[in-house]
């Protein structure tokens, strides 16, 4: 269920606000220490059926007329799984849930043959689950000469009960256009992730010195990039 209202404004503007609700059943999830190494069991024996909801409201405001235009848009919504055999049948944020989300673009046309635009994002970072214990598992006495080959045992309180850092980047690019004889031709100049934003992509643990540390992973800082383009 969705609903909106749009108006516009002077100056070339509109101006818009939507809300809505998704309820969703028979979904799936893998069950608690499902494997796949095994070949004793089936796929369909190692998933769980659950239901879902997602809902929230955005507000957004488009300008559309003029040398300048653009737009800038923030959405705030929840999105929530329940499992009767999962997270001790309590609900809990899918990993897709995103509180809050920006989005700003700019473009502006400096004359016939340049332009220049500018986009800027920010997101809530993903829901993740993370251990808050760990510690040795119990070693009967005859596997202690043979050596440890027992990992330690992680305790986790609640599914997806974390979140990663906030994802936001920068990125900008200019047009350059000419008219030839037979067409139009481009240059092209930009960079993603402008101030080469550290996202996260996973975390880990790790140890530094006798403490148990979080540390991220990230991919792709600043992105600098160049094409060329003809159009006839």
């Amino acid at each position: 269920v969705a609903v909106g209202i749009a108006q516009s404004l002077n100056g070339g503007f509109e101006l818009s606000v939507e809300g809505y609700y998704k309820s969703m059943q028979n979904l799936i999830e893998y069950k608690e220490g499902a494997s796949f190494f095994s070949v004793n069991r089936n796929w369909d024996e190692q998933i769980e059926f659950g239901q879902g909801n997602s809902y929230g409201g955005e507000v957004f405001l488009q300008k559309k007329e003029g040398k300048t235009t653009g737009w800038v848009g923030y959405t705030l919504s929840w999105t929530n799984r329940q499992f009767e055999n999962l997270n001790f049948g309590n609900p809990f944020p899918y990993r897709y849930d995103r509180r809050h989300d920006i989005s700003f673009v700019l473009v502006h046309q400096l004359n016939d043959h340049i332009d220049i635009g500018v986009t800027w994002v920010y997101g809530t970072g993903n829901a993740i689950t993370l251990a808050t214990t760990r510690y040795a598992p119990y070693q009967p006495q005859n596997t202690l000469e043979f050596g440890s080959f027992f990992n330690d045992i992680q305790h986790f309180e609640n599914r997806n009960d974390f979140r990663m850092p906030s994802y936001h980047r920068l990125d900008v690019g200019a047009n350059f256009k000419k008219e030839k004889k037979w067409g139009e031709r481009t240059w092209s100049v930009g960079a993603y992730n402008l101030y080469s934003r550290r996202n996260p992509f996973y975390l880990y643990f790790d140890n530094l010195g006798n403490e148990t540390v979080v540390k991220q992973v990230s991919l792709f800082p600043i992105i600098p990039s160049i094409s060329y383009s003809f159009k006839f």
